[in-house]
């Protein structure tokens, strides 16, 4: 609860008692992702923390700048007075606002945290981390969207939109600043179970939701009693309140909020190997994130492109409106655009090995293919969509954990998310990144996975040791090439056509006969694949093959 929207509360209260009024010293940093503010007649300092997996803000009583490795930072702030600390109405963003107008907005966002300082007109001039992103910088940037707070009852919208979750899923969307924890705590103070579904929720039991909701808000904005639940010598949890859900374990309290962080980061971060993979992880989730980013943005503007299917099927057409004036041989057409009011005279490119009626075939068949390759855009970007969410709760998520038990309950509850992004569950518990597997992999229709082989030892290896009964084989027949295998338990439904003619046109693709317009390929399921004794790398004989026809290609990323 470090970063719980309430902790940060009460931590802006408690640093602007303590330092409203305060002139500026330094600002300077000393450790990876970590700042500290230093002030004259005052040996208390304020530290923050900007690392994805450690965010945090409090005081310190005293704290000394080592004499190498350190660095000053926003030097334009040194010699200024603070005029007040506080805190976003329903945001982890504190607000650090100085004698003269201009602010330093610390936002704890997780893997988003960083420190910006902005100028009285609100421009962001400088920043903590990733100063290159300065420059696109917005000024919406810090008006955030307000979160809702505890509504007045669970009305049909409500349910109908989180009823087949569990309740501790649909409780922490409902009730987005109680975050994990507090989540916990409020169906254990309601009697329920928080594997359960919302939807099986009794009228009674929804009440004592939300009367305990609105218990625990006042309870969280009243003055703290700052505590540290431990399990013998190891820290398990700070909070600013008792929780009900951690009777079993000791605690100690402290004066104050930053009292009580201190101490329990001071034992809590002893646990060096948790803190560690929590780090690995979600560079392993930020890279999944940065990636469908870049994909989504790249086919966004290929959407905004000119509509080639239509392009094509004009010129199609318009070559046969105009059959009789065209011979095999031409290189181009002149025709009048009838289609359009302009009426203008369009150039058509021809194949002069082609007859008039096959180079409109030839454009038909482009406008079919363009038109395919566009609705699989539509189907990849919502795909990605999806993933684009699906990476960002868990991010999220993350940002609550702090022990060991964190962590394996966070494995536990996400294992099936987890998946999906290479990162396996340890029998410890424990998340372990998946190796790349040592094949060329590619996506087709339906979301399947196509893998492909690299050499004639990767090939064996692809056909004997990753192919499952069912699964789709293909290699180019009769020439050196790719063993190719459609992956039939990696999509969502059944394998269609499409998904095996694009597996096919990469088997093509990664053969001999890549610069060929239509190549042979073979295909069976992977049962029907065997590997006879003394035959050279790459070399497997088939049973119950079929042919198919297709041109070489790569599936659209």
């Amino acid at each position: 609860m470090i970063t719980n929207y309430y902790t940060l509360f009460h931590i802006a209260v408690e640093l602007n008692q303590e330092f409203s009024g305060r002139i500026v010293d330094e600002i300077f940093t000393q450790y990876r992702g970590g700042l500290i503010l230093s002030f004259r007649e005052t040996p208390a300092v304020i530290l923050v923390g900007c690392e994805p997996a450690n965010n945090y803000i409090y005081a310190r009583k005293t704290f000394a700048r080592a004499r190498r490795n350190s660095t000053d930072l926003f030097s334009e702030v040194h010699g200024t007075m603070i005029e007040k600390i506080s805190i976003h109405p329903t945001d982890r963003q504190i607000y650090v606002r100085l004698k003269d107008g201009r602010e330093l907005i610390v936002q704890l966002f997780g893997s988003k945290a960083n420190i910006f300082f902005v100028d009285t007109s609100g421009m962001v001039t400088d920043l903590f981390l990733k100063k290159s992103d300065l420059k696109n910088m917005k000024l919406e940037l810090f008006s955030q969207i307000q979160r809702p707070d505890i509504p007045e009852s669970l009305h049909n919208n409500i349910v109908a939109t989180y009823g087949d979750q569990p309740l501790a899923t649909a409780l922490k969307r409902i009730f987005p600043l109680f975050g994990p924890v507090l989540i916990r705590e409020l169906f254990t103070r309601a009697g329920l179970n928080g594997e359960q579904p919302f939807a099986d929720l009794l009228e009674n039991e929804i009440d004592r939701l939300l009367n305990g909701a609105q218990q625990l808000k006042e309870e969280l904005l009243s003055p703290p009693s700052p505590r540290v639940y431990s399990n013998g010598t190891s820290p398990v949890r700070f909070s600013i309140i008792p929780l009900q859900h951690l009777n079993e374990f000791e605690f100690q309290k402290y004066e104050s909020v930053s009292e009580g962080i201190y101490t329990f980061r001071a034992h809590a971060y002893h646990e060096k190997t948790i803190l560690h993979e929590k780090e690995e992880i979600m560079k392993v989730l930020e890279r999944e994130q940065d990636h469908r980013e870049r994909t989504l943005k790249k086919i966004a503007a290929e959407a905004e492109m000119p509509n080639r299917g239509e392009h094509y099927e004009k010129f199609g057409k318009l070559l046969i409106a105009n059959l009789h004036l065209i011979k095999k041989g031409d290189s181009t057409a002149i025709a009048e655009d009838y289609l359009s009011d302009s009426r203008e005279l369009l150039e058509i490119i021809l194949d002069p090995h082609l007859t008039p009626a096959k180079n409109a075939e030839r454009y038909f068949e482009k406008a079919g293919k363009s038109r395919h390759a566009a609705e699989e855009q539509r189907q990849r970007m919502a795909e990605l969509t999806e993933q684009q969410k699906s990476v960002s709760q868990l991010l999220t998520r993350m940002e609550d954990v702090i022990t060991a038990d964190d962590l394996h309950r966070f494995a536990e509850e996400n294992r099936k998310e987890l998946s999906k992004f290479g990162l396996k569950t340890k029998e410890s518990g424990q998340l372990k990144k998946e190796e790349p597997l040592p094949f060329r992999v590619f996506t087709v229709a339906g979301g399947f996975q196509v893998w492909a082989g690299k050499s004639g030892e990767n090939n064996d290896l692809l056909s004997t040791r990753h192919t499952a009964k069912n699964d789709l084989w293909f290699h180019a027949r009769g020439v050196g090439g790719s063993h190719v295998v459609l992956k039939v338990g990696t999509g969502k439904s059944e394998v269609s056509k499409q998904a095996i003619e694009q597996a096919a046109a990469i088997a093509a693709y990664y053969s001999k006969m890549k610069k060929s317009k239509l190549v042979p390929v073979a295909m069976c399921e992977g049962k029907y694949v065997r590997k006879p004794k003394g035959v050279p790398a790459g070399t497997v004989t088939l049973e119950r093959e079929k042919t198919l026809f297709v041109e070489p290609g790569l599936p659209q990323s």
